[in-house]
C-alpha cells in the first residue's frame, strides 16, 4: 500500500476581515488591566487606540448599544451584551458623560451617576475621557483593528499581563460580524485605512 497526498486549494473565510491589506510589523502591546473580572477574552475585531504615553501600546476602545430608550429623568441604562464596562468608568450621553456606578450581573444594565437627555434605542454609547456636564471628549480615538482574539485572564481567572497581538491598520472588515459595536466617529476614524463593507 502506498501513501498518497492530496493536495486541495480553498480560501478560508475569515468572518471579521474580508482583506487584510497591511497590519503593524512586529505586532503591538495590548493593555490588559482596563476589563471587568468576568471578561476572559478581547475578541478579534475589537478597535485599538495607540496610547499617546508608550510606543507600541495600545487600548481597547469600549463602545456598548442602547435596547431601550434611554430617557432624561433615569440614570439606569439597558445594554447589549457582551461589552467591556465596568464600575468608576465614564460614558458619552450625547455633549455629556456620567460615571458608571453599577453594571447589572448580566452585563444588559449601567446604572450611571446622572442622566442628562433622552437617547434613542440603538444608540451606540462609548467611553468618556471623564464625567463632564456639556463638554464630555471620547476616551481613545480608533487607529487599528485587533487580528486576532487574545486572552486576557487564565484558567483560574487571574489576570495576564500585557498581550502581545496583531492588529491591522489597512484593509476591510465586515461590520456585521465585529464583536463589539462601533460608532460612526469611530468609523470616521478609520475610514482613510479601513472601509466598513
Amino acid at each position: 500500500m502506498s501513501l498518497q497526498i492530496k493536495k486541495e486549494e480553498g480560501v478560508v473565510y475569515d468572518p471579521v476581515f474580508l482583506k487584510i491589506l497591511e497590519d503593524i510589523p512586529g505586532g503591538v502591546t495590548v493593555k490588559t488591566n482596563r476589563f471587568p473580572d468576568a471578561t476572559r477574552e478581547i475578541k478579534k475585531g475589537a478597535l485599538l487606540n495607540a496610547d499617546a504615553s508608550s510606543a507600541g501600546l495600545y487600548n481597547v476602545i469600549k463602545s456598548v448599544k442602547l435596547t431601550a430608550t434611554h430617557a432624561s429623568n433615569t440614570t439606569i441604562l439597558l445594554v447589549e451584551s457582551p461589552h467591556l464596562f465596568k464600575v468608576n468608568e465614564y460614558i458619552k450621553l450625547g455633549v455629556a458623560a456620567t460615571t458608571i456606578v453599577r453594571v447589572s450581573a448580566t452585563n444588559i444594565a449601567l446604572l450611571a451617576t446622572d442622566a442628562y437627555i433622552d437617547i434613542a434605542t440603538g444608540t451606540v454609547i462609548e467611553e468618556a475621557l471623564a464625567a463632564a456636564g456639556s463638554a464630555a471628549k471620547v476616551k481613545y480615538a480608533a487607529n487599528a483593528i485587533l487580528r486576532d482574539t487574545i486572552q486576557v485572564r487564565d484558567e483560574k481567572g487571574d489576570k495576564l499581563g500585557n498581550i502581545f497581538a496583531g492588529a491591522v491598520v489597512r484593509g476591510t472588515v465586515d461590520e456585521s460580524e465585529l464583536p463589539y459595536f462601533v460608532t460612526d466617529q469611530q468609523k470616521t476614524d478609520l475610514t482613510v485605512r479601513i472601509r466598513f463593507a
